[in-house]
């Protein structure tokens, strides 16, 4: 990395290093944070990230924020004063402002980059913790620097199969979250790799869990408040469940209904493991919703073979495979869906008008 643009943050011995070439932005956004925290506010507001619409204005409790960390911390068991941790996320988002919490807690020593897609670019300094989105994770996959660090937090948006894999081969320990911003950062996580992996995620020991009657997660904070989800998953126990998808993307062709994320798993590994993709619909007179396969990225060729689509299932069959240039997203690199459909339905009739 030619420019120095971090910030060394030691919140055991209070001392502050900001190098030369920091945007003044983002530091601002960094140092914004830790004045309110410290003020006599029993609160904070904030803004959600908008993963499936407007950002909401959610108003966060500091002692709530508080217990989240601590149980995530012990869970990791990195209670040592002097723990190294790396941010390169957005001081926008809630994953962020929880790491600093738990920075503050117990008292880490951090150091906070800008975020970027490849944050650990000519960074060699070791760390035990740090969290990313996994567009993150996949260039620095690419780039052989995420060895640096000990424990990655992996969080915000969906880990494809084809990243989950490569993570198989690295010393890092993995693990998917699963939170949001109502919940004050992540409630349940999911080992990606190692010995002990698993497919299903698991509640930390102060929260409850069930589900509603579609299927979707309920959760219990603090004894009292309930965030209800639009997560479809299988509850295994009181504290681990199985995420299938999102009930907003749940697909009705011919009055089937399909969960997109299912079936995306199925047809993963006939995609190439370097072009992203969805499952999605457009309207049809005989089916209501018929069902297609869009892809980032100029056309190529792609052959999903017919036996996976044999008996009940050659209805889950796409219809239709389509390429996009570009996914609209969220701040989170988190494909927006329907947005990203909609530009392509309007691609498609401009083509034919």
């Amino acid at each position: 990395m030619d420019k120095k643009i971090g910030i060394w943050i030691d919140f055991f011995s209070k001392k502050i290093l900001i190098e030369k070439d920091s945007p003044l932005y983002w530091k601002n956004m960094i140092f914004s944070f830790l004045k309110n925290w410290y003020n006599n506010n029993p609160f904070l507001t904030i803004f959600t990230s908008g993963t499936t619409g407007m950002p909401k204005k959610v108003i966060l409790y500091k002692k709530h924020m508080y217990n989240r960390a601590v149980s995530t911390v012990e869970f990791l068991n990195l209670k040592k004063i002097g723990t190294r941790g790396f941010l390169c996320l957005s001081p926008n988002f809630i994953a962020s402002k929880m790491f600093l919490v738990r920075a503050i807690i117990f008292k880490w020593k951090i150091y906070c980059v800008p975020p970027s897609s490849n944050p650990l670019k000519g960074i060699k300094e070791f760390f035990d913790i740090s969290s990313m989105i996994p567009m993150q994770v996949k260039f620095s996959l690419e780039s052989k620097h995420i060895e640096n660090i000990k424990i990655l937090l992996i969080g915000g948006s969906y880990i494809s199969e084809n990243l989950e894999e490569k993570l198989q081969n690295i010393s890092t320990i993995c693990y998917a979250t699963y939170g949001m911003t109502e919940t004050y950062g992540h409630i349940a996580i999911r080992k990606i790799n190692g010995s002990n992996k698993s497919f299903l995620y698991k509640s930390f020991k102060d929260i409850n869990i069930d589900v509603d009657n579609r299927n979707c997660l309920r959760i219990f904070l603090e004894k009292k408040y309930v965030v209800q989800t639009n997560d479809i998953v299988y509850l295994i126990s009181k504290n681990s469940f199985f995420w299938k998808g999102r009930y907003d993307n749940i697909i009705n062709s011919g009055g089937i209904k399909i969960i997109p994320e299912l079936l995306e798993k199925r047809i993963n590994p006939f995609i190439p493991f370097y072009r992203r993709f969805f499952i999605s619909s457009i309207s049809d007179e005989v089916f209501g919703e018929k069902i297609i396969l869009i892809i980032e990225g100029s056309p190529i060729s792609i052959k999903i073979p017919e036996q996976i689509f044999c008996g009940e299932k050659k209805f889950y069959k796409p219809k239709n495979i389509f390429f996009i240039s570009t996914f609209t997203e969220n701040s989170f690199g988190k494909i927006r869906r329907k947005e990203t459909t909609k530009k392509l339905i309007e691609i498609i009739n401009n083509k034919y008008t």
